[in-house]
């Protein structure tokens, strides 16, 4: 189970803050349909604020994607101050034996990369690799990538750079996860957190990492104070005030607006208000503020970060007083009953009402192995040995092991909750699936062929634009 040794907490009135600038962050939320997870407000080391919107709370793990990175960075500084790397080591001298099994003779750009340029998201590649083989060996991959600048001069966003860095801490003998748990983790009272880690053991890096809110609201505080927890320096100090200036500038044609065109530094963003944040997809941010030593830690599922992140400038940041404000008992009373009401609402696959059209029974094609049976209005899915139940018309909480595609957790033995419903559309039979934890949503239709079942299976996390994985026809056995 999750846990973390709980920040102290305050009400906002004693942070400068009126609680219904809270309550009117959470309706613009609303009112422009960001679907936000969980949010956790902090200043001066204090939670002041937290909200949760059911399925999640404040126990249940979430992916934070690339906020992962900024992790990763910290593991890097505490690292450099150990003296067990330098940042500006080779990538060449570290990966020699990858670097031979490339059979890649390294060009001057290759020679002149280092730690820093992989901190810094200026490989001088011009993308990552990709592929359904690259997590193979990921190592070999990324040195096969061509050049088209010389590292250091122009940013790109590189996942697979983070992941190098976790590499590179491999090799000299410090494997991601257990180093931050010992060195960051258990000193901050955390414990819980899981990684991912490709088919070499190695943590991802650049993704991969679910925790809870808490978590990433004391790694804001920890950041503000320059890398100390208490009385324990556990970041040096000057690799914290590096990582969170500008260390490089993004091109205007690269991703040249408001909050993305602001600087980079190691593994976190500049904002142009003056903050700086790690943030993750779908909207995983930690934004931390300088000015008014505050912390916003929030996951999210939404496709607009540049709006999420407003709406909090909007409504919170900019509205903190310099010290404590009055104590106001109605409006406190106004917040304490929004936060009871938030839910994020998935939306259930829509449904005409038809019968369940004949796809039941059992396939196999390959590494595939699918049954479907029904009782009621009650659909059991049977996915590579594990059964799951979904509900027609609302939606069934299962508790299964964690889906992850080819990455693993180095416990598998742990569930996650994933939530399923079913449907029937134009004589289709459609199951919708949202795990929790990885916030990913699939949409399965089974419609019926001469020659067996029609399979489209659709990732469609962002409705507005789903993603086809595959549409084939299955016999049935």
């Amino acid at each position: 189970m999750p846990h973390t040794i709980r920040l102290p907490r305050c009400t906002p009135a004693q942070a400068g803050l009126d609680p219904r600038r809270i309550v009117a962050m959470i309706d613009e939320y609303q009112q422009k349909g960001l679907s936000i997870h969980s949010f956790m407000l902090v200043r001066h080391g204090q939670v002041l604020c937290e909200g949760y919107y059911a399925p999640y709370g404040p126990d249940q793990l979430q992916t934070v994607f690339s906020l992962s990175k900024t992790f990763t960075s910290m593991a890097v500084g505490i690292t450099e101050g150990e003296g067990r790397i330098s940042l500006d080591e080779r990538v060449i001298d570290i990966f020699a034996d990858e670097l031979a099994a490339s059979g890649v003779t390294p060009g001057k750009e290759l020679e002149s990369l280092t730690l820093r340029h992989l901190l810094r998201m200026s490989t001088g590649q011009p993308e990552e690799p990709s592929g359904e083989n690259c997590w193979a060996d990921m190592r070999v991959a990324f040195l096969k990538q061509p050049f088209t600048d010389m590292p250091g001069e122009v940013f790109r966003y590189n996942t697979i750079a983070t992941y190098m860095l976790s590499a590179a801490l491999q090799k000299k003998g410090i494997d991601l996860e257990d180093y931050l748990q010992e060195k960051l983790f258990d000193p901050m009272g955390i414990t819980g957190t899981r990684w991912l880690r490709d088919p070499n053991g190695i943590c991802t890096g650049g993704f991969g990492l679910s925790l809870t809110p808490e978590v990433i609201a004391k790694l804001g505080v920890c950041i503000l104070n320059d890398g100390k927890w208490g009385d324990e320096q556990l970041v040096p100090r000057n690799y914290v005030a590096a990582a969170t200036r500008p260390q490089i500038y993004q091109a205007p044609d690269v991703l040249g607006y408001g909050d993305w065109n602001a600087g980079y530094g190691y593994q976190m963003w500049m904002c142009i208000n003056g903050c700086f944040r790690g943030d993750g997809m779908y909207g995983q941010l930690c934004i931390m503020d300088r000015r008014t030593d505050t912390v916003l830690a929030m996951t999210a599922l939404v496709h607009d970060m540049g709006n999420e992140m407003q709406v909090y400038y909007n409504n919170v940041l900019n509205a903190y007083q310099p010290g404590p404000i009055p104590e106001d008992a109605a409006a406190m009373g106004e917040l304490t009953a929004r936060l009871l009401t938030l839910r994020d609402e998935r939306a259930l696959p829509e449904d005409d009402n038809g019968p369940c059209p004949d796809v039941l029974g059992r396939y196999e094609d390959g590494g595939m192995r699918m049954a479907f049976s029904l009782e009621g209005d009650t659909l059991t899915v049977e996915r590579n040995g594990t059964q799951l139940k979904a509900l027609r018309g609302v939606y069934y909480r299962n508790d299964a092991p964690p889906l992850v595609d080819g990455l693993s957790y180095r416990d598998m033995t742990t569930t996650a909750p994933v939530l399923m419903s079913w449907s029937v559309k134009d004589g289709a039979l459609v199951l919708r699936t949202f795990e929790v934890e990885g916030m990913e949503e699939t949409t399965l239709t089974l419609t019926p062929a001469a020659e067996g079942t029609s399979f489209h299976m659709q990732e469609t996390s962002n409705p507005d634009r789903p993603q086809t994985w595959f549409k084939e026809v299955f016999a049935r056995k």
